[in-house]
């Protein structure tokens, strides 16, 4: 557990707006029968760049505009189709297959015809299925995350190696002389989670974020002890800090992927599957698959994530 891993990169570029789009799903705030007028307006303005041919302002609004039109399949449907052309146009051809898949399944039996594009949409909606070979009307098919299906084998799971007692004397003692030492409570807290002593974990990361609450890192490690000790909402509130607008500034973009497989896993356990879709929805367009793998394997989650994948395609 590196509480520093990787470089600050400062403003994360869409992002947070998804992500923020992310949490009022997750927490319930908003109404699911309702369409929040911010998406609403996204979903317009990026239908207006679309027509106008500014496809990199309709992939930023639509993007972001997605998240909140789940319940409304037309126009749901007709941003998948805008952001597959879009992406497509800007030779982002993976995104735009996987905006094609989406599209194909909300489209469905009733065909493209129902959703009221025009026919300059229609005909490249109707050409990119035939180029990517989906099979339209076949939701059950094509709708699943795209890297599900690469053929790579995840990586072995990781073995820790085992804690020196010695060395946690040390630091337990260093922590009662200098109490208020970041480093010293990182340092100890990352041999606490090697000795999966969760309960002291959250301790020491408690006391940090008391003096320093603006410790984004004490707040992700924090969370992760929550998770670990089966204390799922107070988990995802933790990991919901990190991804929010307030942390934007301070956050990496990696502790951001991290912290949102870290709240799949935790709404899965809790059982919320529409905000669950959102997310697995966010992993598989913004997370490569060897990306994914690589963040499952340094944080140990490979063989948890392959179970909770085998449960989520029998339910």
């Amino acid at each position: 557990m590196n509480p520093k891993h990787v470089k600050r990169i400062g403003n994360l570029p869409g992002v947070a707006a998804a992500l923020a789009a992310l949490i009022l799903i997750g927490t319930g705030l908003r109404a699911s029968q309702a369409i929040d007028p911010f998406y609403l307006r996204m979903f317009e303005d990026g239908e207006a760049a679309f027509v106008a041919g500014d496809h990199a302002k309709a992939v930023k609004d639509l993007e972001v505009a997605v998240f909140g039109l789940s319940t409304d399949r037309v126009r749901s449907a007709k941003a998948c189709v805008y952001l597959a052309l879009s992406h497509n146009t800007l030779k982002n051809r993976d995104k735009s297959r996987q905006f094609l898949v989406r599209a194909a399944g909300l489209v469905g039996k009733e065909g493209p015809g129902s959703l009221g594009l025009d026919k300059t949409a229609l005909n490249g909606y109707e050409r990119l299925v035939e180029d990517f070979e989906i099979t339209p009307g076949a939701p059950e098919e094509q709708t699943g995350v795209v890297w599900e299906k690469a053929s790579v084998e995840p990586p072995a799971q990781k073995t820790r190696p085992p804690v020196d007692p010695s060395r946690v004397r040390e630091l337990e003692a260093r922590l009662k002389a200098s109490p208020d030492d970041p480093a010293i409570r990182y340092d100890l807290g990352s041999l606490y989670f090697e000795q999966r002593a969760y309960k002291k974990l959250v301790g020491i990361m408690e006391g940090l974020l008391k003096k320093h609450p603006e410790e984004i890192d004490a707040t992700f490690h924090l969370a992760k002890a929550r998770f670990y000790q089966r204390e799922f909402r107070k988990a995802t509130d933790g990991f919901h800090k990190i991804i929010g607008p307030a942390s934007e500034n301070q956050v990496t973009k990696d502790m951001v992927l991290r912290s949102t497989i870290y709240i799949a896993l935790c709404l899965h356990e809790l059982g919320q599957k529409q905000s669950l879709a959102s997310y697995m929805d966010y992993v598989s367009q913004n997370i490569p698959l060897a990306e994914l793998k690589r963040i499952l394997f340094e944080e140990d989650l490979t063989e948890r994530w392959e179970r909770f994948r085998s449960m989520a395609g029998r339910s």
